[in-house]
Formats: C-alpha cells, sequence, structure tokens
C-alpha cells in the first residue's frame, strides 16, 4: 500500500497541473489550495510564494527529465548510430506520452514568465550543458565510424535544438496528421545536415 501523500506533496501536484494547463500567471495559489482542500494562507507553512514553488517545480521536472534522458542515454548505447540520434530526436519531440511534468517544462521553456526569465533561462542553459554531454558522446561515436565532423559539434548540436524546439512550437499550430509529417521531414533533413559535415571534409 502506498504512502499516504503529504501536503507538501499535494501541494506540489496541484500546482504542478495547473502550472502545466494555465501557465505561471493563470494559476492562483487561492485555486491551488481550493485543489487541496486547505485555505490559501496554509500554503504558506509550506512554501514561501508562488514563485518559489514554481521554481521548484522547475527544479524538479528538469532533474526527473534529465534522469529519463540518462537511461535512454543507457538502453540505446548498442544501437546503430542512425537510430539513435532518432530516439535523440524522438525523446524532445514525441509530445503524446508527455507527463505533467514535461508538459509545465516544456511550456515554461516556450513562454517564461517575464519576471522570471533570467532566472530561468540560468537554469535551462545549466540543464542543456548537461544534456549536450549525452548528445556529443552520440557524436563522437559517429565521428569514430565517419558519419560526422566533430570540428563541426557546435553547429550540429544548434542544429539539434533548432529542430526540437522548431517542433515544439508548431506542436501548439498544427494538428497531430500534418505535425506528424512535418515531424518525419525535419528528422530526415536533420541527419541530412548531420551527415553532410562530413562528407564536406
Amino acid at each position: 500500500m502506498s504512502a499516504e501523500l503529504t501536503t507538501s506533496e499535494r501541494i506540489k501536484l496541484a500546482a504542478l497541473t495547473m502550472f502545466a494547463e494555465s501557465g505561471y500567471e493563470g494559476a492562483s495559489l487561492s485555486e491551488i489550495a481550493k485543489a487541496v482542500g486547505i485555505k490559501t494562507p496554509s500554503i504558506y507553512a509550506h512554501y514561501k510564494s508562488k514563485e518559489q514553488l514554481f521554481l521548484q517545480l522547475i527544479q524538479e521536472m528538469i532533474v526527473e527529465e534529465h534522469n529519463q534522458f540518462i537511461e535512454l542515454l543507457h538502453d540505446m548505447v548498442q544501437a546503430p548510430i542512425k537510430e539513435q540520434v532518432h530516439r535523440l530526436f524522438t525523446f524532445f519531440t514525441d509530445l503524446t506520452h508527455l507527463t505533467t511534468g514535461q508538459a509545465f517544462l516544456k511550456k515554461t521553456m516556450l513562454v517564461p514568465p517575464r519576471h522570471l526569465r533570467e532566472q530561468l533561462n540560468q537554469d535551462l542553459l545549466r540543464y542543456e550543458y548537461e544534456l549536450n554531454k549525452g548528445i556529443i558522446s552520440v557524436l563522437e561515436k559517429g565521428a569514430s565510424q565517419g558519419l560526422f565532423n566533430l570540428e563541426e559539434t557546435e553547429r550540429l548540436i544548434a542544429t539539434f535544438y533548432v529542430c526540437v524546439d522548431g517542433i515544439l512550437v508548431e506542436n501548439q499550430i498544427y494538428g497531430k496528421e500534418l505535425l506528424e509529417k512535418r515531424k518525419q521531414m525535419v528528422w530526415q533533413s536533420l541527419w541530412q545536415i548531420w551527415t553532410m559535415t562530413a562528407r564536406e571534409d
């Protein structure tokens, strides 16, 4: 039998859902408190402010997604390089099975609260640095097989993020069928760009 959630944990779960659905500005502490079944002032016994609650959730969701990323790297280590790159691409663009935490993190990346933008940018850049280690490990294996040019690592990584971030934006605009079609075209273009750098040597 699972242990009953603490009030602090229930506050975080309710806040996570509301932030994911409505963003920082659209979620109020009174609504979060109502969802938990407590009065608004009771939240302050656990969190100093909505801002602190929001930032703590961001940190926890970064850790959660990064752990999933590390697990992916371990699971695909024996796969062909093209499959590894495709699985990296899919990890960031398969939006059909997002957890509430992942949806919250991606929405915040796209539209951060204005007054928290600078701090969030620093947090997300640190997270990107950690992700880059995994991407570079795949690039290095591919380079050893003559697929990629490591001298172009910075450009290849920049291209990767432009592609996956573009899919995130298009997810807000297009229906499932068109989005999937565009995703396949973007993947093909990404692979061509990555392998083209080796052919240019």
